[in-house]
């Protein structure tokens, strides 16, 4: 009996400051182009974390604000660009941003650029192939796991054993926000073959290739002394810690 509670752990669903041109230079006030705003500001690229801009400015020094989509210029956060594109690191994902350019002139700042808007992915969304795929399901016989989460908030997952293969497919939901440690919540509904529903948490850590840390439990159906773990409790936390690392798998980013 104790086999069949560790059925239900585990798989995914198996289981500025802002100076204008330096308000106190009048002849920065009456000639503008002394410290001309960056134009045609575009957005190059984008990740889970990071945004690439470039603009046309003239000068070798700019400075950039951005924020969440509609915050107000001057309560944005400032980062020193040096380089032309330039790449923002450190945002948070599925998250639209605005980001604005100034042109950083000797004794003075320009006044901002037009905005460019953006939305950061999922982190999640991409294919997943675990390097380890966790002790509970080794256990049970599992050798391999990947793992495809859609833009759409659907997802297909393949298991392997040394003699059988299945799918899995369902739709899943992810927290808004990380918490302080980049912990995001996750909920899985599966609906093929059968219908369940697992809940768990996941971080993903940005390298060459992405790796992601997953740990799930299914909740419904419930089973008795199983539960999902925590943002609070973090990796390790399921059933509040009764089973170790043991239920926490492991994937890089293909």
């Amino acid at each position: 009996m104790k086999m069949s509670k560790f059925f239900f752990l585990g798989l995914l669903s198996l289981g500025l400051v802002f100076t204008g041109c330096n308000d106190d230079d009048e002849d920065d006030d009456q000639n503008p182009t002394a410290c001309p705003a960056p134009t045609d500001v575009l957005i190059d690229g984008s990740s889970s974390t990071t945004v690439t801009l470039s603009w046309v400015s003239t000068g070798d020094s700019w400075s950039i604000e951005y924020g969440e989509s509609g915050f107000t210029p001057g309560d944005g956060t400032l980062v020193d660009a040096d380089s032309n594109p330039f790449t923002v690191t450190g945002l948070q994902g599925d998250t639209d941003y605005d980001f604005y350019v100034r042109n950083v002139c000797d004794g003075s700042t320009s006044a901002a650029s037009a905005s460019a808007s953006v939305q950061t992915s999922n982190p999640l969304v991409g294919t997943w192939e675990a390097y380890d795929v966790s002790p509970v399901l080794a256990g049970l016989g599992t050798t391999a796991i990947t793992a495809q989460f859609n833009g759409d908030q659907t997802y297909v997952v393949t298991s392997s054993s040394d003699d059988a293969q299945s799918t899995f497919l369902g739709n899943y939901s992810v927290s808004e926000d990380a918490n302080e440690d980049g912990i995001y919540y996750i909920v899985l509904n599966q609906t093929d073959p059968n219908s369940l529903t697992s809940e768990g948490i996941f971080k993903v850590y940005a390298a060459s290739p992405d790796s992601m840390w997953y740990e799930v439990a299914v909740t419904d159906p419930a089973t008795t002394g199983v539960t999902p773990p925590t943002l609070e409790g973090g990796f390790g936390s399921t059933s509040s810690g009764a089973y170790g690392n043991t239920n926490i798998q492991k994937y890089l980013r293909q």
